[in-house]
């Protein structure tokens, strides 16, 4: 689930659109003076030297200095030096002061002459030094060029220069029309004319005349730089944007009535953070409205998250997601649906098909949000988050499209996004109560409640005696007990984990000492072995013979009944558990601890196991199963998991290898048989964890109960042997009854079956006699024949003779009374590759 920037992305366009968005008032409203207070120096002021005037025959001034320690005392810096520069502007303009030094830490004040601050600057310039960049009205104003630091840093020369910025003027675009868009290029550099906001943030200014009234999309690109975009008119501020267009580039796009429109390109560092030197494209575009109309348009048309969530934890985020445009997701093209939140990312990608991302279609990931046009389908799953602090936080569901580049062999984001936020809490535990619990007999009042920043303290009282101290162990018992109570029991027949699980007539109890994997394996183990007892199918491998897939598909039916029953004595007992808090009584700790111990056996061994006798209900050996339900089910056997061996051991069995191999041969006629263990084991190697993580999140630190949830046991880890390089073929021979009485012959390898062209054994084959089929090829060479024939006794006995001309005889070989159009199969062979000549070779 969901990794982020250090900075939040709603945060940082936040913050940018702002700062844009008052660009574009300085761009509409002229000059931008910033005044305060003037701040009088503690000693006397230096006298100001006279730098003269700045104009149209002298547009630079330039004087140099050194601060040596013993200069006057800056008025705004305490112990740096300072020294005071005046100077006139003779005709309004943009004017750049720059305090250059390779000795100190520049830092510069612009002051009116009657001592008001402008402006003032730390590294404006490249490096440390110190730049002021304003647009000054004809007038007297004073400088005073100091350092940061102050005396401590001794003595340092310095350079002043004051004079007038070229290229900051506006840059006329022209006329937008349908037939042409408006473009311009240029190069951000440290010494491009600064923002009219951010001074220092390199930007050019620019403006176009709309004739008539329009859509107007506006791109500002560059390849090295991080654009910023802003759209002004005389009658106010249009629009800003940062990262609208594709990666880090700006995009603009509006209907805008006719007039004059002015741009400021600018980035979002400045000027010395950015590369020395980034080009940028800006293109102004009128958008065909119709056209646009015509093509997809995806959005969010719902989201659903918690409105309180546990720091650490994951959490689900729901959508509703649908494209309303015109057209049709291009099959070039693929979209993400995310979750981003501080510190927290999280997607899923879906690719266009026929099917999907057609022009109004609509998608929804919960039955919640479902609208009269949605639908669910497997692409489109809950997103999990992970936001690792507490306090008030939010979370942004957003769906984006991506368009191959096909020249590159890479994916371009084309701009265009949309999505929902949603506020929310976190917290660092759960947060319930108050509620009465019971813990050896004694009655206890427990609370867990947040402050307000989201840290969450527990409160366990006496119900006899509110201000008596409870013992720590009673403390651990009493906030578990209450845990269980309000996370696990309220609403208990809802969690998704017990879906499947459908009443039955009968119940067998069934006891769960308690939730740990070595519990839950000892019981996986003991319930397999009494199943498979009851047919027998130990005793038809010893004999040789092939399994029957149709017992096996009924095996499968047998252990999903008897998981129904156990299911239905579990939740007769939980009803009860729920009737019991309904009347006010307190649940005692031993109850929640059974309760506890029993969901982890229904959620892990009961509910995988019905989901495969769900699929083997509605389809058995050779039939087609329901693609949703496998697919899911063999989601959750796709795990590293506790072996079966080890559930084999932990039932106490003698030869685990023996049952291992009886196991293959289950699988191998039936894959939902497999299925249903893996899955269940699947679920069973994540319970320690969850134990664990269940007392953490409730901040109980309790040696008994801990020692109550912890395994007898690790499993170990299962470690195979690294194969030796060519390993042979490793193939079942299988084997059909066809309706004339023939039998059909060929092999089973890879999960495919490889049939040969001559593949029929007679069904008036005299007893005795072996019959070969053709060639069996595989990646394109022969492998060898299969061998069978009929036996006295009406068996059928099958075998293999490899290119080398060496029979090869399954364990598994003989077929007693065949079920009609259903491949039976052996045991594994061991057939080896046939040795292929080298390209170029002869022999």
């Amino acid at each position: 689930m969901l990794s982020i920037a250090s900075s939040p992305l709603a945060a940082r366009i936040g913050q940018r659109s702002l700062a844009v968005a008052l660009v574009a008032i300085a761009l509409v409203g002229g000059l931008l003076v910033l005044e305060a207070p003037h701040l009088a120096s503690a000693q006397e002021e230096c006298e100001a030297t006279d730098l003269g005037t700045v104009g149209p025959e002298n547009d630079q001034l330039t004087t140099e200095g050194r601060w040596t320690t013993e200069d006057c005392d800056s008025a705004f810096r305490s112990g740096s030096d300072a020294h005071s520069y005046s100077f006139q502007v003779e005709e309004a303009g943009r004017v750049r002061i720059d305090l250059l030094s390779s000795e100190a830490d520049s830092y510069l004040y612009l002051l009116s002459d009657t001592g008001d601050r402008i402006a003032d600057n730390d590294d404006g310039a490249a490096g440390v030094n110190a730049r002021i960049e304003r647009d000054l009205e004809p007038g007297a104003y004073r400088i005073e060029a100091t350092t940061v630091g102050g005396r401590g840093r001794g003595s340092a020369d310095f350079s002043l220069t004051v004079g007038y910025v070229e290229g900051c003027e506006t840059i006329p675009l022209g006329v937008l029309t349908a037939e042409a868009d408006l473009t311009a290029m240029g190069v951000w550099t440290v010494d491009t004319c600064g923002s009219r906001i951010e001074a220092n943030h390199p930007a050019y200014s620019y403006s176009f005349m709309l004739p008539a009234s329009g859509r107007v999309r506006i791109d500002l690109m560059s390849e090295h730089g991080d654009p910023v975009l802003s759209l002004a008119s005389p009658a106010g501020v249009i629009g800003a944007n940062d990262d609208g267009g594709p990666g880090r580039n700006s995009r603009i796009e509006k209907y805008l009535l006719a007039g004059v429109y002015l741009i400021e390109a600018t980035t979002y560092l400045q000027a010395d953070r950015q590369p020395l030197e980034a080009d940028f494209e800006l293109t102004v575009h009128l958008v065909d409205e119709a056209a646009a109309q015509n093509r997809f348009i995806l959005k969010v048309e719902e989201s659903l998250a918690p409105d309180v969530v546990i720091a650490g934890e994951p959490f689900t985020v729901d959508y509703r997601v649908g494209n309303v445009g015109g057209g049709d997701v291009p099959d070039d093209w693929f979209v993400i649906v995310y979750a981003i939140g501080p510190r927290a990312y999280a997607d899923l990608e879906v690719e266009p098909s026929e099917t999907v991302w057609n022009a109004g279609a609509s998608y929804h990931s919960s039955p919640e949000l479902a609208s009269a046009t949605s639908t669910a389908i497997p692409s489109f799953e809950p997103i999990d988050v992970v936001l690792p602090r507490p306090g008030n936080s939010w979370v942004f569901l957003g769906v984006q499209p991506f368009q191959l580049v096909e020249d590159e062999g890479r994916y371009d984001n084309p701009g265009l996004f949309h999505g929902i936020w949603r506020n929310l809490r976190v917290v660092t535990g759960p947060i319930y109560g108050p509620v009465t619990v019971s813990v050896d007999g004694a009655a206890y009042t427990v609370e867990a409640a947040d402050d307000e920043d989201g840290e969450v303290t527990t409160t366990v009282t006496s119900v006899a005696d509110a201000e008596a101290e409870v013992d720590d162990a009673v403390q651990a018992k009493a906030t578990y007990t209450a845990a269980v109570r309000e996370l696990v029991l309220d609403g208990i027949f809802e969690r998704p984990g017990l879906a499947g699980l459908g009443p039955s007539d009968q119940a067998e109890a069934i006891e769960v000492p308690n939730p740990s994997s070595s519990t839950l394996l000892k019981l996986f183990g003991e319930q397999y072995l009494e199943a498979i007892a009851i047919w027998g199918f130990d005793d038809v491998v010893a004999n040789g013979e092939v399994i029957n897939p149709v017992h096996v598909q009924e095996l499968v039916l047998h252990v999903a009944d008897k998981a129904a029953q156990q299911y239905a004595a579990l939740s007769a007992r939980w009803t009860t558990l729920e009737e019991l808090v309904a009347s006010g009584s307190g649940l005692p700790f031993e109850d929640a601890f059974a309760l506890q111990a029993e969901l982890a056996y229904a959620e892990r061994i009961l509910a995988p196991i019905a989901a495969a006798g769900s699929i083997a209900t509605q389809a058995g050996p050779g039939e087609m199963v329901p693609a949703d339900e496998f697919d899911a089910l063999t989601r959750q056997a796709s795990c590293r998991a506790a072996s079966l061996g080890d559930a084999f051991e932990a039932a106490g069995v003698e030869d685990v290898e023996a049952l291992l191999a009886l196991d293959a041969e289950l699988r191998a006629n039936l894959d939902v048989f497999g299925l249903g263990s893996d899955a269940a084991l699947c679920a069973v190697a994540g319970v320690d964890r969850e134990n664990a993580r269940f007392l953490q999140r409730l901040g109980i630190d309790d040696a008994g109960i801990a020692t109550m949830v912890a395994p007898a046991r690790a499993p170990q880890p299962v470690v195979e042997a690294t194969p030796v390089a060519p390993e042979p073929y490793r193939l079942r021979i299988i084997a059909s009854l066809r309706g004339d009485g023939r039998v059909e012959h060929g092999v089973e390898l890879y999960g495919q079956h490889f049939l040969p062209p001559s593949r029929l054994l007679p069904a008036d084959a005299p007893a005795g006699q072996w019959y070969a089929s053709g060639e069996v090829e595989v990646e394109g060479h022969s492998i060898g024949v299969i061998r069978a024939r009929r036996l006295a006794d009406g068996r059928i006995e099958l075998g293999f003779r490899d290119v080398n001309g060496d029979a090869v005889e399954p364990g598994i070989r003989f077929v007693a009374d065949p079920p009609l159009g259903i491949f039976v199969r052996s045991s594994v062979i061991e057939v080896p590759r046939p040795e292929v000549a080298e390209e170029g070779s002869s022999e």
